[in-house]
């Protein structure tokens, strides 16, 4: 296997495992509304949560180091941890956005997890291909990402600003009252 499929692979694996579990942590007797709320997360789960982010940060600080030669980014340290920023940072703003299209399209709680774990890692590796050496897969990426969008916003009735907004507001409302 090639070092950019390894790359690529990886990103996928780490970004569905991580990911799909953080769904399901937050979706546990979530009552009516499409996700518990962050402060009405037990502390277990609120450990899950966090152990999932850093276990994603660690699993991509791993790529990163063995993987970095692929990219047009040079083999530093900070290299590497800008890898590990705009791959995950992209990956989250990305299944956040698959997220609220989800919910939005009303799919099953079942079919969101299993989207989830199957599905949640597409972002992280388009991210990743942003970043890959080779332009064709930069190009690539970036029609998939455009295309993925214009989807989203189809099934979010033309409205993804309100639809995230709405999500956030889902999971934060209370710490966002405060500011």
């Amino acid at each position: 296997m090639s070092l950019v499929a390894r790359q690529l692979a990886g990103t996928w694996v780490v970004g569905s495992a991580t990911t799909g579990t953080i769904a399901v942590l937050f979706t546990l007797d979530r009552g009516v509304l499409p996700v518990r709320p962050l402060d009405d997360l037990p502390g277990l789960s609120v450990l899950g949560v966090l152990g999932m982010l850093a276990a994603l940060v660690a699993a991509l600080g791993l790529l990163a180091w063995g993987t970095l030669e692929v990219t047009w980014l040079p083999r530093t340290g900070r290299a590497g941890a800008l890898w590990v920023a705009v791959v995950g940072g992209g990956g989250f703003a990305g299944w956040g956005y698959a997220a609220a299209a989800t919910f939005a399209g009303e799919y099953p709680l079942g079919a969101q997890l299993i989207l989830a774990y199957a599905l949640g890692g597409l972002p992280f590796v388009l991210a990743a291909a942003l970043l890959l050496r080779a332009k064709q897969a930069n190009a690539g990426a970036l029609v998939v990402i455009v295309a993925l969008l214009l989807i989203g916003a189809l099934v979010m009735h033309g409205d993804p600003l309100q639809t995230c907004a709405e999500m956030l507001w889902w999971l934060f409302g209370s710490q966002l009252t405060v500011l």
